[in-house]
């Protein structure tokens, strides 16, 4: 299965994309995650990367599309973590031929609330919740004892900067992939467990 994993942000689409490629051993492709290993090169491309992400607006199409085509190139079971982003880049990675789009719907105000309790390790970018996923050991990853977190792209500003483009740039990808009847929507409220349940319904891994 190729499957593509779309929300606002902070809807779940980094933890319900690890659950699945444990469970079901996906190859998790997070454009969020390329985009950050590129901004922490220092070369020119890595810098204005960077700036743009902390600003919470979108990098040039054409960049993440070939990151993203050469992760995935000749392998036939992954899932992409929030891409794409853009109708621009939905049109770019047809030829992929996707086979089904789950979309986690949730509202901005949860989204803050939820925020200000993430932390993501250094390493490998996992994500906890101080009161809803919490690590086994305060401060420190389970699984690569990476020091916890929270980025900088997670204040409110920030937050409601991204929310916008998402309704602006991503909706109509959205309404893209339903017309193409490969999407599947799911309710990405309540707790990490109850979700992810959902989801496997709604994808037909139950």
């Amino acid at each position: 299965m190729k499957l593509i994993v779309l929300g606002p942000p902070g809807s779940g689409k980094g933890t319900i994309s690890e659950r699945l490629e444990k469970e079901f051993g996906f190859l998790h492709v997070s454009a969020g995650e390329l985009l950050r290993t590129e901004a922490k090169k220092n070369t020119a491309q890595g810098r204005e990367t960077k700036k743009t992400i902390e600003a919470g607006k979108l990098v040039p199409h054409q960049l993440i599309v070939n990151m993203i085509k050469a992760t995935v190139k000749n392998k036939k079971k992954y899932l992409l973590d929030g891409f794409p982003r853009a109708l621009e880049q939905a049109q770019a990675i047809e030829d992929l031929k996707i086979d089904s789009v789950l979309y986690i719907q949730i509202q901005q105000d949860l989204v803050i609330q939820r925020f200000a309790g993430r932390l993501v390790c250094l390493e490998g970018h996992h994500s906890y919740h101080i009161k809803h996923l919490p690590p086994k050991k305060a401060g420190i990853c389970d699984i690569d004892g990476s020091q916890l977190i929270q980025r900088a792209d997670d204040n409110p500003t920030v937050i409601k900067e991204r929310f916008k483009i998402f309704h602006t740039e991503t909706e109509p990808v959205i309404n893209y992939y339903r017309k193409k009847q490969i999407l599947k929507t799911v309710d990405g409220s309540g707790l990490p467990d109850a979700v992810y349940e959902r989801v496997k319904r709604v994808l037909g891994l139950k």
